[in-house]
C-alpha cells in the first residue's frame, strides 16, 4: 500500500540500491509507473550504448588448442563474457553505466519523496 503520510528519505534512498525495493520506494510515493517508464528507457539506451562501444565477444578465441570446433570443447569464461574483462574498456564502461543508473534512481526517488512529504506539511 502506498504511504498515507510522510516517508523517510533515508529509507527511500537505501531502497534505491536494493533490487525490487527500488520499485517499492516508487510505489510507496505513487510514482511507480512513471519510475518504471523512465528507468526502462534509461537502461535500454545505456545498454545500447554499451553494446555499441564494446565489440562482440570473440568465441573463436576460446577454442581449446585449436583442435576442434565442437561446442563441447569450448571453455567459456562467463565472468569474462558478461563483464567483458577481455576488453580493456569493458569493465570501466560497465561500472560507469551502473553509476549512472543508480544516480538517476536516487535522484528521482529523493525528488519525488520530497514532493510527497511536502504535501503533508
Amino acid at each position: 500500500m502506498p504511504a498515507n503520510g510522510p516517508v523517510s528519505l533515508t529509507r527511500q534512498t537505501i531502497y534505491c540500491f536494493i533490487p525490487i525495493l527500488n520499485w517499492y520506494a516508487a510505489y510507496n510515493i505513487r510514482k511507480f509507473r512513471k519510475y518504471l517508464l523512465i528507468v526502462i528507457i534509461v537502461e535500454l539506451s545505456l545498454g545500447a550504448m554499451y553494446a555499441s562501444l564494446i565489440p562482440e565477444y570473440d568465441i573463436t578465441g576460446i577454442n581449446k588448442d585449436g583442435i576442434s570446433e565442437d561446442i563441447n570443447d569450448l571453455e567459456i569464461n562467463w565472468t569474462e563474457m558478461i563483464f567483458r574483462t577481455d576488453h580493456p574498456s569493458g569493465l570501466p564502461i560497465f561500472l560507469l553505466i551502473l553509476i549512472v543508473e543508480y544516480s538517476i534512481t536516487v535522484f528521482l526517488i529523493r525528488k519525488w519523496s520530497n514532493q510527497w512529504n511536502n504535501q503533508f506539511k
